[in-house]
């Protein structure tokens, strides 16, 4: 009978990570240039989902990762900036560049929720017991509502 291996003992399934702790400071140069984090992934020569999990399973690489992105986001503000004195600056392409990299702040589209957040509440109205003048009134104010628009 074989004796059971303790958990220690036992070998680590998969492939070794290719994280290293100067990762860290690359990282951070790579924010200052204004790099994405596809950018990133590709100088590490990983994908975007290692990436990601080095931000979930090394600490001080979520708060280097962090403040790169912080970094990027100033970066491209500071181009912005620059640009606003130049005839040449292109500000719809630079305004669509941040509105993707940088949604949660550059975004157009709202969204809308109803009270503490949750869904927005929806009235209905029975109309089976109104008369027919009244049924023209409301009909009439429709009209107008519709109209202004």
């Amino acid at each position: 009978m074989t004796k059971k291996k303790a958990p220690e003992d036992l070998l680590k399934v998969g492939r070794p990570s290719l994280y290293k702790p100067e990762h860290c400071d690359m990282v951070l140069d790579l924010g200052k240039q204004g790099k994405s984090m596809t950018q990133m992934a590709a100088h590490f020569d990983v994908d975007k989902e290692t990436v990601k999990n080095w931000t979930r399973d090394y600490p001080e690489f979520l708060a280097a990762f962090t403040r790169a992105m912080t970094f990027s986001q100033a970066w491209w503000e500071d181009q912005g900036q620059a640009g606003l004195a130049s005839r040449d600056f292109n500000a719809p392409l630079w305004h669509k560049n941040v509105a993707s990299r940088f949604r949660e702040d550059y975004t157009d589209r709202k969204e809308v929720t109803g009270a503490g957040g949750g869904p927005v509440a929806v009235a209905s109205v029975d109309l089976r017991g109104l008369s027919d003048a009244e049924l023209a009134t409301m009909q009439t104010l429709l009209g107008k509502a519709t109209d202004a628009k």
